[in-house]
């Protein structure tokens, strides 16, 4: 069980991720005029509220891959994390090309570094 620990990189890799490009996103944005605080607000309000039910999906879904492929056996590691990183990214790729929402992308790179980077974490464990 000390493997589904180690899923808070994922969680605060995507959350900072996300986080730090709709706050750069707001400021940046020529049709508002907006300040810091403003832009910090509109970023908080995104996550938290928003994307609620994101999150949820996420941690669940992390939860039960990690069970299903790493939990029981850590070999292939890399291989299963990956997978892991792909079957959950997939919606999110769609998303992105259809809708035109560049944070999904974000998401889904930061996504992946967090996963080669727990790799690193649960070697450490085991």
């Amino acid at each position: 069980m000390k493997i589904l620990k180690t899923n808070w990189i994922n969680i605060i890799g995507v959350l900072g991720a996300v986080f730090l490009y709709s706050v750069i996103l707001n400021l940046t944005d020529s049709n508002t005029s907006q300040n810091i605080f403003q832009a910090v607000f509109a970023g908080l309000i995104l996550i938290l509220f928003y994307g609620v039910m994101f999150w949820v999906l996420f941690i669940v879904s992390l939860i039960i891959f990690d069970l299903l492929f790493i939990v029981k056996n850590q070999s292939n590691l890399k291989i299963k994390l990956l997978a892991e990183w792909f079957i959950l990214s997939v919606p999110f790729i769609y998303w992105a090309i259809k809708y035109s929402e560049w944070i999904f992308l974000v998401a889904i790179i930061s996504f992946l570094i967090t996963q080669l980077r727990r790799r690193k974490m649960i070697e450490k464990v085991y």
